[in-house]
């Protein structure tokens, strides 16, 4: 396998021959085996280097072009690419892509697990901490029942339904009491 760069060494662009300098200088400093081309002197190779680069990037390739035989690598920018992430080895296809999955692990301590679970107890409803709005008795039962958000709104609501039933029952009460304790008439003496 042999690397074929795609140069033009009649070009008066300082950019251009900069780039060119600098892919070659690479490829001498690892020992890859490589042939320089020179569009300038070779239609053929310019048009072969113009139809597979228009190919694979949609636009007309400007010098240095890298290829890996007839397989097309890249330009400069791609080059680039590679060597910041120091794998020039897959740029050249000398070296087959490695494909790293990206895993994130979080190691906590049993405190900070704690202190989570406590953050995730809060309830915040409508931008107001409707933990704060409760008695201490209150608070003390939506953190023993409510381990999440959902589970929090179902307390709440039975809460809501206790306090709404508690008054039909004193209601109640009060009027078997006042049953019990009235008097009966008192017959009136009719003359």
């Amino acid at each position: 396998m042999v690397i074929k760069l795609y140069i033009s060494s009649e070009s008066a662009n300082k950019t251009i021959k900069k780039k060119q300098q600098t892919i070659l200088d690479r490829l001498t400093t690892r020992g890859v085996p490589f042939d320089v081309i020179d569009i300038c002197s070779d239609v053929e190779a310019k048009k072969f280097m113009q139809e597979k680069c228009a190919l694979k990037t949609g636009k007309t390739p400007l010098p240095p072009q890298v290829f890996s035989d007839e397989e097309y690598c890249g330009d400069f920018e791609k080059f680039e690419e590679y060597q910041e992430d120091n794998n020039l080895d897959v740029f050249f296809k000398l070296a087959p892509e490695t494909i790293t999955s990206k895993a994130e692990i979080c190691v906590t301590t049993e405190e900070e697990e704690i202190e989570k679970s406590d953050k995730e107890k809060i309830v915040v409803t409508n931008g107001v901490d409707a933990e704060a709005e409760k008695t201490d008795e209150e608070k003390e039962v939506n953190v023993e029942k409510a381990e999440t958000p959902e589970k929090a709104k179902v307390v709440e609501e039975d809460h809501e339904k206790e306090d709404a039933e508690e008054p039909a029952e004193k209601i109640e009460e009060t009027s078997e009491e006042a049953a019990d304790t009235k008097e009966e008439p008192v017959p009136t003496e009719s003359a």
